[in-house]
């Protein structure tokens, strides 16, 4: 299971298969951290939680307390999930995390949910008795493996972009004070998050670029991005360009785009951080 460097598992208890009346407790435990992506690409957000309607065998959950400009979102598919485990972690200052933790069948983490303030002792005791102590991963079983599978609409066009691109359209947009659209993670999980750029950082040694906004951290490791196209759509609502990200086995890593712009053409601002970057 991955940790942070000098994080400690003091407990681990395995989660059942069926989880279906998980996600209805967990606003109850307060906000939470949600993190959504794999080692290539991850967005964390702070938010309390809540969960929605979404279509049967899925789970959609919203933050329930972000900011107008910045909505977010997450769309996921338990079918694609092979474990889930409740941790309590202590900390590198000696505090007592809590987290769910979700993986694939390859063992990637493909979504995780943290506590970093205490929740209700009760109700997270009532949670890991639904669980299994232990930390051993026995092979998936109950979960349906499903084909990847992408309902995008054909691009009217495609442009390769240099990476330096992207931390240009990042700089304009914070300096613009610009709101964007992030979309991570793939069929297991997916998060779209609006939010601002309020610093934009890349550490040249390793390659990796972090992004904060408001409660949100998006982080990306540039060795492992194998492509970066923008990608543009034309319809009777307007043009919508994007930026896609894309990982060396040709899977899609982020996109990232204005927000709020669905049902309407691009906002002017992002029209022109294109403009200046790409020409």
């Amino acid at each position: 299971m991955e940790r942070g460097p000098e994080e400690v598992v003091l407990r681990a208890v395995r989660l059942p298969e069926d989880m279906s009346g998980l996600f209805d407790r967990i606003e109850a435990f307060g906000p939470a951290r949600l993190g959504c992506g794999d080692a290539s690409c991850r967005i964390e957000v702070d938010a309390r939680w809540r969960r929605v309607p979404a279509p049967a065998r899925r789970l959609a959950l919203v933050a329930a307390d972000a900011p107008q400009h910045s909505p977010a979102r997450l769309e996921a598919d338990p079918r694609h999930w092979a474990r889930g485990f409740a941790l309590e972690i202590l900390s590198p200052r000696g505090a007592v995390w809590r987290r769910l933790q979700f993986h694939d069948v390859r063992g990637q983490t493909v979504l995780t949910l943290e506590w970093r303030a205490p929740v209700p002792p009760l109700a997270w005791e009532r949670l890991l008795a639904c669980g299994t102590e232990g930390l051993a991963w026995a092979a998936p079983t109950g979960f349906e493996a499903l084909p990847a599978a992408r309902g995008d609409v054909d691009p009217a066009w495609r442009q390769g972009c240099d990476i330096e691109a992207l931390h240009q359209i990042l700089h304009e947009a914070r300096q613009q004070r610009l709101a964007l659209q992030a979309e991570v993670g793939g069929e297991a999980a997916r998060l779209q998050v609006g939010f601002m750029p309020e610093q934009v950082a890349l550490c040249m040694r390793r390659r990796r670029l972090t992004v904060q906004g408001e409660a949100l951290v998006w982080q990306l490791d540039e060795m492992r991005l194998a492509g970066l196209e923008l990608v543009g759509h034309a319809s009777a609502r307007g043009l919508h360009q994007r930026l896609e990200l894309g990982g060396p086995g040709g899977e899609r890593l982020a996109r990232l785009g204005p927000a709020g712009s669905a049902d309407r053409g691009d906002p002017c601002g992002w029209r022109l951080a294109l403009q200046q970057v790409l020409g």
